[in-house]
């Protein structure tokens, strides 16, 4: 006994010519091919969802991955003092002490235009912060994390800070370049070399 005949379901593509409908299906696999690399590009361009902010931790060892790439990017939150700023690292902050600035030789008559001059430098600006591989590595309960901070234009901080004359040189890889900065700033009479605080210049 003959099976009945079964009847296809029809769609507005039944009455095409079989290579019509099979040039049709490679078209749309294309389409889905492309719209599936093009959102896999914008979602690693964007870094995926905009993370929350994270309250800050105990100590570096808070931070996680953040501590191991070389080099992280982030804008200026707060300054805090000539020496140390708050950074939003992709949407966390990180609390950082700027490598090759002391502010314990700064007298407190030029505490309040150091303070000035690192706000008017570093607030909402997006630095590059470049840790210092010749430094000992911070302890993980150590609340701030040492690094270089690059400014937009390329220079660093550090650098900046010392030929104006508001701080002097800390340790680091690039501890002579900090003393020229230093030198640049004495014989300009710059920041606290001037006035009105005219900090003795040390015997060369």
């Amino acid at each position: 006994m003959l099976s009945e005949p079964r009847h296809r379901a029809r769609s507005p593509f039944t009455g095409w010519p079989s290579g019509r409908r099979r040039l049709l299906a490679a078209v749309a696999v294309l389409v889905l091919a492309i719209a599936g690399v093009l959102g896999g590009v914008m979602f690693t361009r964007t870094g995926g969802p905009t993370p929350a902010a994270a309250e800050p931790g105990p100590g570096v060892a808070a931070l996680g991955p953040l501590s191991g790439p070389p080099t992280l990017f982030g804008r200026v939150q707060e300054v805090l003092d000539p020496a140390t700023a708050v950074v939003d690292v992709q949407g966390r902050p990180v609390t950082v002490s700027i490598t090759g600035v002391d502010i314990t030789q700064t007298p407190e008559c030029a505490q309040a235009d150091a303070l000035g001059f690192a706000r008017d430098t570093l607030a909402g600006e997006e630095v590059t912060l470049v840790p210092d591989p010749t430094l000992p590595a911070p302890a993980p309960d150590s609340p701030t994390w040492p690094a270089y901070m690059v400014l937009p234009s390329q220079q660093s901080y550090t650098d900046a800070a010392l030929t104006a004359g508001w701080v002097s040189p800390g340790e680091g890889r690039y501890r002579a370049g900090f003393e020229t900065g230093e030198r640049i700033a004495q014989d300009a009479r710059a920041g606290m070399w001037g006035a009105p605080c005219n900090r003795p210049v040390p015997d060369r």
